[in-house]
């Protein structure tokens, strides 16, 4: 959005009053954008991956997003830092509307880091999850000894069908 963490750069788009009104729409539609988007992680976050995706491209999905997390991180850190700098008095005395256009910058920025915190973590519990029920499924430990015609009574019981089949 506001690009550049030169505060001389920064300083002169925001006293350019065409320049802040384009900045100023560009916010607003980054901060609904990221509205919805946050709003589809935290609806699908705890939902498991669907069955028919491929575990492999769940991994790959996770390095991927990994990456582009560190890639934003990397990149909006120091924009974070101006833009927190610039609103600072010493540094320039903004007008409100562009002290908010500031602070709005600065909260999509943080958004979109976030975004991809989550969007990171909500893959990567997937893909956890679906590594552990792809796997070989173990019973529980059993403790002394095992009541073996108890076991075939209640299995008898439980599943009729194969009783009958059995039988036959």
């Amino acid at each position: 959005m506001l690009g550049s963490t030169e505060l001389r750069q920064l300083d002169k788009r925001l006293r350019d009053r065409a320049e802040l009104e384009r900045l100023r729409k560009e916010t607003e539609i980054d901060l609904a954008e990221l509205k919805d988007t946050t709003a589809w992680v935290a609806e699908h976050f705890e939902q498991s991956a669907p069955d028919n995706l491929d575990p492999d491209w769940l991994a790959k999905a996770v390095k991927q997003a990994q990456e582009k997390e560190r890639e934003a991180e990397t990149h909006f850190r120091p924009v974070i830092a101006a833009l927190k700098s610039a609103l600072e008095p010493a540094n320039g005395n903004f007008g409100a509307d562009v002290q908010q256009l500031l602070r709005d910058g600065i909260e999509v920025l943080e958004g979109w880091l976030a975004f991809y915190q989550g969007f990171r973590a909500m893959l990567a519990r997937q893909a956890a999850e679906r590594g552990r029920s792809c796997g070989v499924l173990q019973a529980r430990p059993v403790v002394g000894d095992i009541d073996y015609a108890g076991l075939s009574r209640e299995h008898i019981a439980r599943y009729p069908r194969i009783r009958a089949a059995l039988a036959e």
